[in-house]
């Protein structure tokens, strides 16, 4: 093999694992973020700091545990934590500040996972809530996860796309019926899911501070290929890994995305009409 076929197989293997594995968790994150972003931004605009305040004052600490939790896995130094605590001026609700050894190649590479810590915890926290309160939530998500395992035979657009529309579809069926409508649980479950999907959202330092751990993400790829390639092992049988490897995952965040989807929905209509009666204008959750 020529060195540049080499390389060609090396750079090809590599983008194909990555996005194999990560290209839906980026996707159904991205989502999950904007949506929660325009949630947040929605209750805000209607009703001022306090109407954040209603789901902050779960939705922060959650958001903050995100990061604290992954501090702790990557061995960074957690120098201040603030769960809660809300500041009028800066719009800061909470935080953690946290030091690392940028020699140390595991607590740059954390730095990804710290980042990105809310959509994670703040998915599962979901779950919990689905299935402590939701009606028929265990049935919906066996549903889901049936149906993720699907991205792993077809990972182009449209397979995401048929995936979401029948565990969407599934979802609905499930758990909104008129039973579980008429339920005290049911709506205690929206409440708090709303609180938690309206603080998925990070902010431009998670994403930043994303950013710098992205690199360390890719190099383990790269180092194993790498010996892959030179000891004579296939790239078709090296690294089988699809999407359907991380199927649970998927099922986590598509179930995330369908709870944070009917917050915002709530949330903005909600909002818009509280706007449009005091104020006479059209609610702009962007």
């Amino acid at each position: 093999m020529s060195v540049a076929g080499f390389f060609k197989d090396l750079l090809v293997l590599t983008l194909s694992q990555i996005i194999s594995l990560f290209a839906g968790i980026f996707i159904f994150g991205l989502l999950i973020h904007f949506l929660s972003h325009f949630m947040f931004n929605s209750l805000g605009r209607a009703f001022g700091p306090a109407g954040t305040y209603l789901v902050a004052w779960l939705g922060t600490p959650i958001h903050e545990l995100g990061h604290v939790i992954f501090c702790i896995i990557f061995g960074h130094k957690i120098t201040k934590v603030e769960l809660f605590s809300p500041d009028p001026q800066s719009g800061t609700l909470g935080y953690v500040n946290h030091e690392w050894k940028k020699s140390n190649p595991w607590q740059v590479l954390g730095n990804f996972f710290i980042g990105i810590g809310p959509i994670i915890v703040g998915s599962l926290a979901l779950l919990g809530l689905f299935y402590l309160l939701a009606p028929n939530g265990s049935r919906a998500w066996d549903s889901i996860i049936a149906g993720a395992n699907q991205l792993g035979g077809d990972k182009t657009v449209a397979g995401y796309l048929a995936v979401l529309k029948d565990s969407f579809l599934v979802f609905v069926k499930a758990v909104f019926t008129v039973a579980n409508i008429s339920s005290w649980q049911f709506w205690v479950f929206c409440y708090l899911a709303i609180c938690v999907a309206s603080n998925i959202r990070l902010s431009l330092a998670d994403m930043k501070n994303s950013m710098s751990g992205l690199g360390c993400l890719v190099i383990p790829f790269i180092i194993v290929n790498i010996i892959a390639l030179l000891s004579g092992i296939g790239s078709e049988r090296y690294f089988p890994f699809t999407a359907s490897t991380l199927s649970v995952m998927y099922s986590l965040f598509i179930l995330a995305l369908f709870l944070t989807a009917g917050g915002f929905i709530i949330t903005y209509l909600i909002s818009a009409i509280v706007v449009k009666l005091w104020r006479g204008k059209i609610l702009n959750p962007f």
